[in-house]
Order: C-alpha cells, then sequence, then structure tokens
C-alpha cells in the first residue's frame, strides 16, 4: 500500500522470480496504477534492434531526444553506444537503459528482478541513489544487501514458510 520500497531475498530456488511474475500479472492490467515490470531477462520486455535513444524517445520528438541523451549520459552512455543496437550492449547497460525506462515514463509501481545484478560498481550508486529517490511503490528481488539497505525501506525473506519480516544483517 502507497509508496514503499519492497525487497524481497532468500535463498536460489526459493521462488522470489515466480512470485514477481504472480504480482506482475496481477498488476500490469489494472487501470488505477502505472506498473513496470524489470525481469531477469531482458529480452521480454527490450527490442534489441532499436537503439537506446529510439527506446527512449520513440516518437522521436527533439525534446524527447534531447531528454534521452541527456539520460543517457547521466548514467555513463558513450555518445556512440546511445545509437548503438541494444541487442549490441552490455547487461550493465540494457539494465541501466531498462531502468531509466521505468524511472522516466510517470510509472508508479515499479516490479524489479534483480535491478542491480548487471550492473558495474561505477554504475550501482547512480542505480541506487535513482531507485531510492523514486516517489511510487517498488516490489524487487535482490540479493544485493547495499541495495536492498539504501532502496528499501522494508525487507522479506521467502522461505517455504512464506513471507516473513526480514533485519539485514549489519556489514562489517
Amino acid at each position: 500500500e502507497g509508496p514503499q520500497h519492497i525487497g524481497i531475498t532468500g535463498r536460489n530456488g526459493a521462488g522470489k522470480s515466480t512470485l514477481l511474475e504472480i504480482i506482475w500479472n496481477t498488476l500490469k492490467d489494472r487501470k488505477d496504477i502505472v506498473p513496470a515490470y524489470m525481469p531477469q531477462d531482458y529480452t521480454e520486455v527490450l527490442d534489441y534492434g532499436r537503439t537506446p535513444v529510439d527506446f527512449l524517445a520513440p516518437d522521436g520528438e527533439k525534446s524527447a531526444v534531447t531528454r534521452a541523451r541527456s539520460c543517457l549520459g547521466s548514467m555513463r552512455f558513450k555518445p556512440e553506444e546511445m545509437e548503438q543496437k541494444i541487442g549490441d550492449l552490455s547487461g550493465g547497460q540494457k539494465a541501466k537503459l531498462l531502468l531509466l525506462h521505468l524511472m522516466l515514463n510517470g510509472l508508479q509501481v515499479l516490479v524489479l528482478d534483480e535491478p542491480t545484478r548487471n550492473l558495474s560498481p561505477l554504475s550501482n550508486p547512480v542505480i541506487r541513489g535513482a531507485l531510492a529517490a523514486f516517489p511510487g511503490t517498488i516490489l524487487c528481488v535482490s540479493h544485493d544487501r547495499k541495495f536492498l539497505r539504501e532502496v528499501c525501506t522494508t525487507v522479506y525473506r521467502l522461505s517455504e514458510k512464506g513471507l516473513t519480516p526480514y533485519r539485514l544483517p549489519e556489514d562489517g
């Protein structure tokens, strides 16, 4: 309920991604919210034949293209990478592109499956900061403790017993 940032963690194979898919399938057709989904397999949501600029500014309007280029630059995309096919980008670049798309489109609910999985150490702080500042709801699965600590206001652990509140261990 409301603009919460909820993280789900748990052992591999516990069903975290399956739970997110169920949540996404419940939310995607609702008319009272604007949700988006970032699966682990980006081919489900990215057109690998388009360029990053085309993906972020599909109408080609000059102001939208300028905004897309500016945002891509803030995510450390080089000018030539902004114009190459999405399929030729690294996994981290695809993740950043998808996250940019999610954050720039007036979305209210983000359903994210391992959003930092492919990101470089230089990109992680930028993404964590942007998601922490996201004003809507985030439901995400992650094993990344730093991400969970900095982005999520509530963390649950999924096990065979179901979802239970989870306190992240202290680092160090």
